[in-house]
């Protein structure tokens, strides 16, 4: 099974390994196979990113009373 050429920017994952590949340079062709373990990569949707929870702060050290 031949796949269409691949654009700047996609992402690809193998599905065996987890081995992930993003493409910087288009090479051309008009049909093109990404492949890993021997099977073709499947293309991976873009994920919006998760955002961090943030870090509570610190509680103020107290000095000890005398």
């Amino acid at each position: 099974m031949k796949f269409l050429a691949k654009k700047k920017g996609e992402r690809y994952k193998c599905e065996e390994c987890g081995l992930v590949v993003f493409v910087e340079d288009v090479c051309g062709c008009e049909e093109c196979d990404i492949v890993c373990c021997g099977t073709a990569m499947q293309q991976v949707k873009e994920e919006k990113p998760k955002l961090k929870a943030k870090p509570k702060p610190k509680p103020k050290a107290t000095k000890p009373k005398k």
